[in-house]
């Protein structure tokens, strides 16, 4: 009875042991901030249609949101780089869905805090979704 007792105790000290660790594991995995990102949304030059006050005409894209609220957003990213230059016919035409790849760092502190992504790559339109359509054809009508 003592040695069942003695190999109980020894299995309850393991297990208390081991559970932080695996816990650890079970938490969100941080993004690499130096990763880049992808990121879509209407093009807008901030001179030109978001009336900046100072601003000079540049590369913006303006993305919509889903605040803490769940009231709706509208977030300004600041598109800068070489590529971006090249592209800003794109920009500052208006009405345009772009997308952007490149790597995001945030500039300044509290409210004057600006997105700037530095451009590698834009196209115009919405990225192509990978994967299977949704949905099972319901409500198709089938020829006979």
């Amino acid at each position: 009875m003592k040695k069942f007792l003695q190999l109980v105790v020894a299995a309850a000290v393991a297990l208390a042991v081991a559970t932080p660790t695996f816990a650890a594991d079970k938490g969100k995995k941080k993004r690499d901030p130096n990763a880049p990102r992808t990121i879509s949304g209407k093009a807008v030059c901030p001179k030109c249609q978001l009336k900046e006050d100072g601003a000079a005409c540049g590369n913006a894209i303006q993305i919509s949101r889903k605040g803490k609220d769940g009231k709706e957003m509208k977030r300004v990213i600041y598109v800068v780089g070489d590529v971006a230059k090249e592209n800003h016919s794109l920009f500052c035409e208006g009405d345009k869905t772009v997308t952007v790849t490149g790597t995001i760092k945030r500039e300044g502190k509290g409210k004057d805090a600006k997105m700037m992504l530095t451009a590698t790559k834009i196209a115009e339109g919405s990225p192509k979704k990978k994967g299977k359509a949704k949905g099972k054809g319901k409500g198709k009508k089938k020829d006979a």
